[in-house]
């Protein structure tokens, strides 16, 4: 490994560690392996094509048995989704904190983006393509947590333009292309390499520079 791909390592994982893991990610009783059941299911079938007892199969358990961990299969979707968003907005904060440099806080916020869809890459899936099956009040928090999410990419993108870092002339556009891309990671990326995560994000990031026409060779991921 070259010293900059070392560097860039050191940075997401420090990332990584900061960010650490959403409070309601566990729960008492067998949430966790409920959780991952569902996961798992939702990813390849979709929520539609999930039943409660496809879920309870996973498990090993019969259908009834599942209702005394879960009310019901929306309340499974509603938890996965929040927690999941509270991921990316965790991994987001500790990657806008571990620099002050803006062209390195957008590498770095795409790069802690595609960890999230590799090495959460289920729940990423999941949060990615079932808004629209979310309910209630679970369903108004993850939209206004959506928003806050992209409008600190918009933000920031606005403020390297304005500080003649970057040159696009849509900001929120920018947002949406480097936030589609850097997802797309989920679906493709093969743990046996040739790449790792972490290389994987610094190529990532270094693509979101160049979006916004920034010069990645001017960002230093060990800043």
């Amino acid at each position: 490994m070259s010293p900059a791909s070392s560097a860039a390592s050191a940075a997401y994982e420090a990332i990584v560690l900061t960010a650490g893991e959403p409070s309601s990610a566990d729960g008492p009783g067998r949430w966790p392996d409920v959780r991952e059941a569902a996961l798992s299911l939702f990813s390849a079938r979709g929520y539609h094509g999930t039943t409660m007892k496809d879920v309870a199969k996973v498990l090993g358990v019969r259908a009834p048995s599942l209702y005394n961990h879960v009310e019901s299969k929306q309340e499974i979707l509603q938890r996965i989704m929040v927690s999941g968003m509270h991921r990316l907005l965790a991994f987001q904060d500790a990657a806008l904190a571990s620099t002050d440099d803006t062209a390195e806080q957008l590498r770095r916020m795409t790069g802690a983006h595609v960890l999230v869809h590799i090495r959460h890459r289920h729940s990423a899936m999941v949060g990615d393509r079932e808004l629209s099956n979310l309910e209630g009040e679970a369903l108004d928090l993850v939209r206004s947590e959506r928003a806050r999410y992209e409008q600190r990419y918009r933000a920031l993108i606005q403020r390297g333009v304005d500080d003649g870092l970057f040159h696009v002339d849509q900001p929120k556009v920018a947002t949406f292309a480097i936030i589609q891309m850097a997802s797309s990671v989920s679906v493709w990326f093969n743990e046996d390499g040739p790449l790792s995560d972490h290389e994987v994000a610094d190529e990532y990031g270094a693509l979101a520079l160049r979006i916004v026409g920034a010069d990645p060779a001017r960002v230093d991921i060990s800043a």
